[in-house]
């Protein structure tokens, strides 16, 4: 990067940073929550002059909670920190008569203004509105983002009742794959970096930011995590927010949850899908594939003292039962019998052919399960057989929550809402009959307290103390074939087999894998992985209305802690049929439990337990510069310690030098000076008048801001689960199968020049968090029948994102030399020939590997690790036209045309780079990179 230009552009955001901390700090700064909204207006008489002194009452329709403000001496009126919900306006002057406006339908983050007209003595002012009835739009908010209503959650048809489709109607939304928690982008940002909070609290798996990701690799099957029984409505921001959102630079997805009121309202509902609904699928076998789905459940809520104390309950259940058909090679049941050989083994040299080894013949009935059936036609491969097998994938869940609220005077309300998630998914994996289990249970509490603390109500604080908690348990099973436990093995032979003669096959199929370990991470497998992550937020905002300012100030102290454990097991690599029925495997992976005693921290043993903090706090202001301007700008600050091991249980390896750094330092680091600059303008020209473009119908919009994100929990603790037994077997006499996984265990302990440990690592200069520098300017238009047109250009750019490569490299260049010799150094392949010339071994030496003569000892294998400095670019042009529900139709079009283009897209979603000592080869179109949306 030029050197001159990068300080011109430090310079410039130095200047931004304090002219925004000054003026905040100057205007005493205060804060909203982000969950929260409010309503603004102006009080006039029948000539419109401003009325100042007016009181203005604010009633909760829903629980008669009310609220009290006076107008200014210009006429105007903020009414803030108020629940999305239907309220009622009533307005009293000297010499004017009562005003009251009903049914005015507050959304989440969003201000709507009113106009209130008093008349004269002996003119009654009253107005009823039905909600809905035309759109207005927002005027001060320079975000880029979607309201999702009550109306829309419970009206819109969503397949399987699942809450992240309807994420898809904010701007800028890109679906990769089937619309689940884990799959949806904002405005070109990795998945990771999206951030869903209810009711103000977090709500994420915490080892990945998605609440659909399980363990950074591992999608959820579950569907009821936000149960839409809970859910009032939700905030959508894509792009632009303001300060008072982040610790993510994507989407920021804000959901109410419902509460009761004054009457009592419930609900019952059931969904089913049934197989004799659906055709036949193509690929089904004798039998049609299973299909029973249940989702069903109700929710009730009201008051338990009128006026004072509501509550709200809701339970939701899904039950599934999914056939799945996997076809795969096995092979043939015939290798196992007396007298047989291996295929392809008879030559002239050899005319009997050479025997299938009898230690491999118990093992080969495993590739299929008993029930497995030999498809007609033939594998073009002698050996195998092309099987299938039609299982069944059964899920069970259950999702309950329950909300208090209390109003103990007309300035100070408690409420408390709790809801969990219990899911268990038994899934077959593949012809061998192995299946995996997976039991999710997150859940999700908040504590909350608000009060006012003026009369003028232009003081509010809200206080808030939430839980978020995502225990999972993955774990793989297998069937015991011959008297053997495959529960902690796993048998890949590599390669694919041709079909022909197959109906409604391709032309290969790959071959069957028995075993009972699980994909654990994007590098290695075990027979399970728990994770036991909770977090608690201390959460304090304080709203402080001030002339035309509206100034916000808050804070969030949170506390991650993450318990953990690595079941580990064996992996054997067979480089094809004949090396496994010869019984020499490539190679032999075998993993230790992190639980066991650790090899390198003094024998520490026992679960492990992460730990990390965030510190965050943040500033804005929206100043009202004149009726249609509005300047929206901020300062945001957060801190996230580098994660760490209570008892230092983890493993740092220093990949520039091959040796390992003491456990007591930290992993990575974490820069300190994360300011985030916000700053927006909000134009609506002639907001008074009428017209096409006047009365509020056009809003022109742009802004700038610094956004930062950790990056995923799930790539920051690699550290703690490489503290283990971790060793890579390509040669000697620990190379067999089944493996002396006990001798591998001593040989770790007593040999450590020779155990090719794969830790998995950091570079030295690795750091958190991820920066993103977003710009964007729109245009909103309200048009005719309810509709409202959005046309608008978002740009960003990614700095420090997240990139992985491989260290203890196999080294270039290459030697010859007679067998027996001394090992050259400086060469990655050591061709060993005989006397005659003819090559008979072969010596790949890598970075650490150490030579010695004839010997060549590797304390190391090949590791995996990560670093940051990466960086991308996104540009889009973002169109949509939407008309909100009314009258029992919605509508929202939407299309995107855009490039996203750097060397990683960061986060999960950076790929080892092809050229690896120089991540800049890799710059080109990102991973999800889509044009047309």
């Amino acid at each position: 990067m030029n050197l001159s230009k990068n300080k011109w552009l430090n310079s410039i955001l130095s200047a931004l940073t304090i002219f925004v901390f000054l003026t905040l700090a100057v205007s005493i700064s205060v804060a909203q929550s982000a969950d929260q909204s409010r309503i603004a207006g102006t009080v006039v008489d029948a000539n419109g002059a401003v009325i100042p002194g007016a009181s203005i009452t604010v009633k909760n329709e829903k629980t008669g909670e009310e609220r009290t403000v006076v107008a200014k001496d210009d006429g105007t009126f903020l009414v803030v920190a108020l629940k999305p919900t239907t309220y009622t306006v009533t307005a009293t002057a000297n010499s004017f008569e009562n005003f009251s406006q009903k049914g005015i339908e507050l959304l989440v983050g969003q201000e709507t203004d009113v106009t209130v007209t008093l008349q004269p003595t002996g003119v009654t002012a009253q107005v009823d509105i039905v909600s809905g009835e035309e759109n207005v739009l927002n005027t001060t908010s320079a975000s880029l983002s979607a309201n999702v209503t009550q109306r829309e959650v419970e009206g819109l048809p969503i397949n399987g009742r699942q809450l992240s489709q309807l994420y898809l109607q904010a701007p800028g939304a890109v679906n990769s794959a089937t619309g689940t928690f884990g799959d949806i982008r904002f405005s070109g940002r990795a998945v990771q970096q999206n951030i869903v909070r209810y009711d103000g609290v977090e709500g994420t798996a915490i080892i990945d930011a998605s609440p659909g990701n399980l363990n950074g690799e591992v999608p959820s099957p579950f569907r009821l995590q936000s149960s839409l029984e809970n859910i009032q409505e939700f905030r959508v921001e894509s792009s632009n927010f303001p300060a008072e959102y982040g610790t993510g630079t994507g989407g920021q997805i804000n959901v109410v949850t419902k509460s009761g009121g004054n009457e009592f309202h419930g609900s019952a509902f059931e969904y089913l899908r049934r197989d004799a609904l659906d055709a036949r699928n193509f690929f089904d076998g004798a039998t049609k594939s299973k299909l029973s789905l249940d989702q069903f459940g109700g929710s009730i809520g009201g008051p338990i003292i009128k006026n004072r104390l509501f509550f709200f309950g809701s339970y939701e259940q899904y039950r599934g039962r999914f056939g799945l058909n996997f076809v795969e090679a096995a092979p043939s049941l015939s290798l196992a019998a007396p007298g047989a050989i291996i295929p392809g083994s008879i030559s002239p040299t050899n005319p009997n052919g050479t025997p299938v080894n009898p230690s491999i013949k118990p093992f080969i009935a495993a590739f299929r399960a008993p029930n497995a059936t030999v498809l007609s036609g033939a594998s073009a491969t002698n050996g195998f057989d092309i099987v299938q097998l039609q299982d069944n994938e059964k899920t069970d869940e259950r999702a309950y929550a329950l909300r208090l609220d209390y109003q103990v005077n007309q300035l100070n309300k408690v409420y408390f809402r709790f809801f969990r998630d219990e899911g268990k998914d038994i899934a077959p994996e593949g012809v061998s009959g192995r299946f995996t289990t997976i039991e999710a249970v997150p859940q999700n509490a908040v504590l909350g307290y608000q009060s006012v603390l003026n009369s003028q109500g232009s003081l509010i604080n809200e206080f808030k103390i939430g839980y978020n908690g995502a225990r999972t348990r993955i774990n793989g099973s297998a069937p015991v074939v011959n008297g053997l436990d495959f529960s902690n093995i796993i048998l890949n032979i590599s390669g694919s087999v041709a079909n022909t003669g197959i109906a409604g096959q391709g032309t290969s199929s790959g071959i069957s894998i028995p075993g009972g370990l699980v994909r654990a991470n994007s590098a290695t497998n075990g027979r399970g992985q728990p994770y036991t992550p909770y977090s608690i937020g201390f959460i304090d905002s304080l709203n402080w209305i001030r002339g035309n300012h509206n100034v916000k100030f808050g804070g969030e102290i949170r506390l991650i802690r993450l318990y953990t454990d690595r079941l580990g097991g064996t992996t054997y690599t067979f480089s094809n049929l004949s090396s496994f029925l010869a019984n020499t495997p490539a190679s032999v992976q075998y993993l230790g439990d992190v639980s066991a005693p650790s090899p390198f921290n003094n024998g520490l043993e026992g679960e492990r337990l992460a730990q990390q903090e965030y510190y965050i706090a943040y500033g804005q202001d929206e100043w009202k510069i004149r009726p249609g301007l509005t300047l929206n700008y901020g300062l945001r600050y957060e801190y996230y310690t580098p994660l760490r091991e209570k008892n230092n249980g983890q493993v740092l390896f220093d990949i520039a030098t091959g040796q390992i750094r003491p456990s007591d330092q930290a992993a990575f680091r974490s820069s300190k000076n994360n300011f985030g600059p916000r700053i927006a303008l909000t134009y609506s020209p002639n907001v008074g008048g009428d017209g096409f473009f006047a009365g509020g119908k056009t809003v022109f919009r742009g802004g700038f801001g610094i956004y930062y994100g950790p990056g995923q929990t799930e790539d920051q603790i690699q550290p703690i689960e490489s503290d283990r037994v971790s060793s890579t077997i390509t040669s000697g006499s620990l190379l067999a199968f089944p493996a002396n996984t006990a001798a591998i265990i001593a040989s770790f302990a007593t040999n450590p020049l020779n155990r090719q440990y794969q830790p998995r690592a950091y570079s030295s200069d690795y750091q958190i968090p991820e920066r993103v520098f977003q710009y964007t300017f729109s245009w909103q238009q309200q048009l005719p029948y309810n509709l409202v047109s959005t046309i608008a250009y978002v740009g960003s750019q990614g700095r420090n994102l997240f990139l992985r490569s491989v260290a203890n490299k196999i080294l270039p260049g290459s030697a010859t030399i007679l067998n027996g010799a001394n090992l050259p150094t400086g060469v990655g392949v050591i061709n060993r020939t005989d006397a005659t010339g003819r090559v008979i071994g072969v010596n790949t030496v890598r970075e650490f590997d150490i030579l010695s003569g004839t010997t060549q000892n590797r304390p190391f294998a090949e590791v995996d690790y990560k670093t940051s400095g990466g960086g991308d670019r996104y540009n889009a042009l973002q169109v949509s036209l939407a008309r909100a529900f009314n009258s029992g139709l919605t509508m929202n079009l939407q299309y995107t045309f855009a490039k996203s283009e750097g060397t990683t897209a960061g986060s999960n979603e950076a790929r080892t780079s092809a050229q690896l000592d120089n991540f800049e080869a890799d710059r080109g179109r990102n991973n999800f990179d889509v044009r047309h949306t």
